[in-house]
């Protein structure tokens, strides 16, 4: 295809080149619909690329099911041994982590095509190589066609990091304009707008019609394509039909056993219908499979599969994906039974959590008869797919599937395994009660099983009790959880299971912070820091519980830092049942501080998309309560929030949720009837670890009148709002930096000067209901100067600073370093240097002083 409109493109490739080679590596997705010249385009990047730049070209198939990593074990002859290793039998961090530094130290450049095939696997090798591209000379190119990829498509998160990246770009190639048309047809006897019209400048259609011999040019591309095939004979034909069948390309391997000969390959190949690339002969274009398809004999394809199955077997090419979707054409269901559990476990391995559900389903679905124990073992295999994809309701049904087997063929291990499970994937999906039903059962099953004779027995035993302590801290039963962890602990000492061991170090570590002994974070982080490089469930929970508990005991700036790390963890690790529960505690760390539209966005992120029970907890208050303080109708969320955490019935989730129902009581003076039972719940509340919460819940129903007295042991700020030190309390909200609370404290005051700061601040904030109501009630005790709600060019601001970033610049005004407003305002340096940048570059200065300066003249600051 000859290459013409695409100038622009090839400049912003070149330079996204150009940056590679000075160490500022990138990522570029280049999309457009079928037929646009995608590959073509990037060959002739490729093509002018100096001499001796590596180039790794590889591509996804469209199998059945994906090929987990397929493109990277197609280019494992590139790779070093080291790396071929991990590609056999490497975790995806270690996968991945091999194959960026073999490309990350010289110039090169990694293609995939056909993106739009691609597992999650390769997906998420392409998220890890973005976000270190900065710190490497590797370019990475996608090609992909962006009318397959729909909203729900799993590559939408990796153009979400490309729009967010610096040093990613998406390039779509638009379709040719006739002025390009008529420069292709050059001196043809054709008429450009029409070609132009009936193509609609679509670059292979375009040049498939100029390639065709005859008077009259054909009026679709299908029949362009067969005109090709007119004279071929049987075996050319016979390629063809084996080429639709094949799942991307015929390697060269095959080609023998597959009995394809010399002269159907050269007929072919001067037909124009098929390539030869770096994995063997494949149609030219994808167009030229679908043509051919349409023409395949009725009935034929299950043979065409048969054969490429004896010719895999013959070249001792057994890789299971392409093996499962020949088994799956040819109708052989015993192979199609051992293919696809095999590459399930295999895509489970390599982090494609996604397609090993796929496979693990097939094998159940569409194998044949499988014994009691082989069917067991895949849907629990299934369950825990399941499971780590956020699908629940699916985890549940195939667990309690393989148990009703476990159960009749007398397994008591197995049996208490699934319990196990069971109790897990109830209580994320909010069934806190037949949660603790599955952990005693869990325990139960191995009552008659002489534990010391059965090493596995006595492990499982050990599971159990971790799991039956790990619900009691959630429960904030912190004596409950370290009796049931002495169990388990005494049982991991002979157990000599280590995963065993590390789970219930780490629940002895969520009991002492639930129980506010802080000082345990360090050695709690060092054992996660420790932890394998490809961290499973047991190290991604222990980050989900550290973090959660920093927030709820007011650790902002720990927990801000530890977030930072963790959630792009999560993602590199294809974990999304904890990223997504990490999501809604940064949430909450958000609401906190005063970032509501961060907030949101974090809350939007769990709530319009599959999330566990567990996971929407907290996004469900925040989007409440930020609607609550904002217009003064939360719209029923609020509700919604409650009885979620009344699923759960742990006063960690109950008590904040109860707090929001106050807060809207004492914000629309509309009494709830469910707060009447507050009293019971905050004298059953244990005082240590619960400060806060309880503090939070007494303060609204002091506000509302609803307490008769103040609540004891609760956090400081609370404590010197009961004693009526209300500017003390607003100090320490501030130093807390959550300017929300600060402003009410202020509130309480009555003070005028006071209460015109705490008004600013809730302008600031955006809580439009609240300085209402603020406002309302001053004027009904009869204050006579009551500010009125800033000028809406001055909130807004003409820089467009966020709230926080306000505080910051402010803070910058009284010459702070980054690091001392990283102490001050109990953020990572990190956080605050993103900050001071993001102001400079909306001041449209480059200089602090300049900023401060700046702000002054236009009001932000006063």
């Amino acid at each position: 295809m000859t290459l013409t409109e695409r100038e622009h493109e090839l400049d912003e490739l070149a330079a996204r080149y150009a940056a590679a080679c000075k160490g500022r590596g990138g990522a570029v997705l280049v999309c457009g619909e079928s037929g646009a010249g995608k590959t073509s385009f990037v060959e002739a990047f490729v093509a002018g690329l100096p001499a001796g730049t590596r180039v790794l070209w590889g591509a996804c198939d469209p199998l059945s099911t994906p090929r987990p990593l397929g493109p990277l074990h197609d280019l494992a002859a590139n790779f070093t041994a080291a790396t071929q290793s991990h590609l056999s039998s490497g975790q995806p961090y270690d996968i991945f982590a091999a194959v960026l530094d073999e490309l990350r130290t010289q110039p090169a450049v990694l293609v995939l095509d056909d993106l739009h095939w691609a597992d999650q696997g390769t997906i998420d090798l392409l998220r890890f190589l973005l976000r270190r591209a900065p710190q490497s000379h590797l370019l990475t190119i996608g090609i992909l066609r962006d009318e397959e990829v729909s909203v729900t498509h799993p590559l939408r998160a990796l153009f979400g990091d490309i729009a967010r990246s610096s040093h990613g770009q998406s390039l779509t190639l638009p379709p040719l304009s006739v002025r390009a048309v008529e420069t292709l047809i050059g001196d043809r006897d054709v008429d450009p707008e029409r070609l132009h019209r009936i193509t609609g400048g679509n670059a292979f259609f375009v040049c498939e019609m100029l390639d065709h011999d005859g008077a009259d040019l054909p009026t679709s591309v299908r029949d362009a394509i067969l005109a090709r095939t007119a004279d071929l004979d049987a075996a050319a034909w016979d390629l063809l039909n084996l080429l639709t069948c094949a799942p991307g390309a015929i390697g060269d391997h095959l080609l023998t056993g597959l009995g394809v000969t010399l002269p159907a390959l050269r007929a072919l190949d001067q037909a124009k219908l098929i390539k030869r690339d770096a994995r063997g002969v494949a149609f030219r274009h994808d167009l030229c499979r679908r043509a051919i398809t349409s023409v395949i004999p009725p009935g034929a394809e299950p043979g065409l599969h048969r054969r490429f199955l004896d010719a895999h077997r013959d070249a001792h090419d057994e890789d299971p994906a392409v093996l499962t979707h020949h088994a799956l054409g040819g109708g052989d269901r015993a192979l199609i039974t051992t293919a696809a559990a095999q590459a399930g476990r295999a895509a489970a391995r390599s982090g494609a959590h996604t397609q090993a559900c796929e496979f693990f389903q097939i094998a159940l679905e569409r194998g044949g008869l499988l014994d009691d124990g082989a069917e067991a073992e895949l849907l629990e295999r299934l369950a825990e797919e399941y499971y780590l994809t956020d699908r629940l309701e699916d985890a549940i049904s195939a667990c309690r599937r393989a148990m009703r087997i476990r159960r009749d063929t007398r397994a008591p291990v197995a049996v208490s395994a699934n319990h196990h499970s069971l109790a897990v994937y109830e209580w994320y999906s909010g069934n806190r009660a037949v949660a603790d039903e599955h952990v005693a059962e869990a325990i139960a099953a191995l009552a008659d099983v002489d534990a010391e004779q059965d090493p596995s027995c006595l492990g499982q035993l050990g599971h159990g009790f971790a799991m039956q302590a790990f619900l009691a801290v959630q429960s904030s039963r912190v004596d409950a959880a370290r009796k049931a962890l002495d169990r388990a602990r005494e049982i991991a000492s002979r157990a000599g299971d280590p995963n065993l061991s590390v789970r219930v170090r780490l629940i002895g570590y969520y009991c002492d912070i639930s129980a506010g002994e802080s000082l345990v974070r360090d050695r709690l982080l060092s054992e996660l820091a420790a932890g394998p490089r490809h961290i499973d469930e047991t190290y991604s929970g222990g980050y989900t519980n550290l973090t959660y508990y920093d927030v709820e005991h007011r650790r902002l700036g720990e927990a801000a830092a530890v977030l930072g790390t963790s959630i792009p963890l999560m993602v590199e690790h294809d974990l999304p049942i904890c990223r997504v529960v990490q999501l809604g505690s940064r949430s909450r760390l958000n609401l906190l501080v005063g970032d509501w539209d961060d907030a949101l966005a974090d809350a939007d992120a769990v709530l319009n998309s599959r999330s566990a029970p567990l996971a929407r907890t907290w996004p469900l208050l925040i989007r409440g309560l930020v609607a609550l303080r904002r217009t003064g109708d939360d719209g029923g969320v609020i509700d919604d929030a409650w009885q979620l955490a009344r699923r759960f019935g742990e006063l960690v989730r109950l008590l904040p949720a109860a707090s929001a129902i106050a807060e809207r009581v004492w914000l629309t003076g509309t009494y709830d009837k469910r707060l009447d039972g507050c009293h019971s719940m905050l004298a059953e509340a244990p005082a240590r670890g619960l400060e806060w919460a309880r503090g939070e819940l007494g303060m609204w129903l002091r506000r509302i009148g609803a307490a008769d007295s103040p609540v004891s042991d609760v956090a400081e700020p609370y404590a010197l709002l009961s004693d009526g030190c209300h500017e003390a309390a607003a100090a320490a909200f501030h130093r807390l930096s959550t300017p929300y609370d600060a402003a009410l404290a202020l509130v309480e005051s009555g003070e005028p000067a006071a209460v015109r700061r705490a008004l600013d601040a809730l302008d600031r904030l955006g809580a439009d209901a609240v300085a209402n109501k603020v406002r309302a009630d001053l004027r009904a005790t009869g204050a006579t100067a009551v500010p009125g709600p800033r000028r809406a060019s001055t909130l807004s601001n003409p820089a467009g600073l966020t709230v926080r970033q306000v505080e910051v610049l402010r803070l910058l005004g009284d010459g702070l370093t980054n690091a001392e407003l990283a102490e001050r305002l109990f953020l990572s340096v990190k956080t605050v240097d993103h900050h001071v940048s993001a102001i400079l570059t909306k001041l449209d200065v480059t200089k602090r002083r300049d900023a401060v300066r700046r702000a002054r003249e236009v009001g932000i600051l006063t």
